[in-house]
């Protein structure tokens, strides 16, 4: 009996640490939502994690810049202690047409990878916050998901640390000079983005989102030739500000890039 008793005590003791570096489910109609981190068990001046959205068939989930409309999701950190900030990242996301209005997003389950940044590497943080982001049908349903996780060296479950490195890696690759946008300048109350492309007759896309100062509206193809695009993003708020770095997912047939580039004056 003992024996048996101790296997147990230790099997929970092997379970505490899975629970402690993910927060729980938030169901909401059209599916819930998670946030999960991987613990380092060494001080390091970076923690990743991710947001898990589950979603119903039907259903979809916005992305950085929402376009026409929508809610892009946000991490809350007000209640955290001991870190800095965070960065929010997006694998490459869809085009939606609903009657008139176009959107950026995804429509099967996606995890959204962010990078935690820690004032004091050298000591434990608490990770206290909320998640807020939109899932919609034919209507749009708030979500918010709260969290309350200790960063303070406990290891974190092989499965956490699998699906935490399984959302970065699904992240478009780093933008480069063949595979790129080459500029972007102002017209008037849209930006021309000049991409450079690969070879290849693939369908192409761009999504761009700012960094606060402006919102922007879905891509518009101007002109495309062998190796190159053009094309015209709406500013459809922010348009007396002069935007800051820009963030862009470029999309060709099955690839994608993202990366940053700052409007020419």
């Amino acid at each position: 009996m003992k024996t048996k008793f101790l296997c147990i005590l230790v099997a929970l003791l092997f379970a505490l640490p899975a629970a402690a570096a993910n927060s729980s489910w938030t169901s909401t109609p059209g599916g819930k939502v998670r946030i999960i981190v991987d613990n380092p068990t060494e001080a390091a001046p970076e923690v990743r994690g991710a947001i898990q959205i589950n979603l119903d068939p039907g259903w979809k989930t916005y992305w950085k810049e929402p376009g026409d409309a929508g809610v892009p999701p946000e991490l809350d950190l007000s209640a955290s202690t001991n870190i800095k900030g965070y960065a929010l990242s997006f694998p490459t996301p869809h085009r939606f047409e609903d009657g008139g209005t176009q959107w950026a997003g995804y429509k099967k389950p996606v995890a959204l990878p962010f990078t935690l940044t820690l004032a004091d590497p050298a000591k434990p943080a608490h990770f206290t916050g909320h998640a807020f982001l939109g899932i919609c049908e034919t209507i749009c349903i708030p979500v918010t998901a709260e969290f309350d996780i200790s960063i303070d060296g406990t290891p974190s479950d092989a499965l956490t640390k699998t699906q935490v490195s399984t959302a970065f890696g699904q992240l478009p690759a780093p933008a480069s000079t063949a595979f790129g946008v080459r500029s972007v300048a102002r017209d008037d109350d849209h930006l021309d983005f000049t991409a450079d492309l690969p070879a290849g007759d693939e369908d192409i896309d761009l999504f761009v989102a700012g960094d606060g100062g402006a919102n922007f509206g879905m891509s518009k193809l101007k002109s495309r030739d062998e190796k190159s695009a053009i094309f015209a993003v709406p500013v459809v708020s922010g348009t007396q500000a002069k935007p800051g770095p820009l963030y862009y997912t470029l999309v060709q047939g099955n690839k994608a890039v993202s990366g940053t580039i700052t409007v020419k004056e």
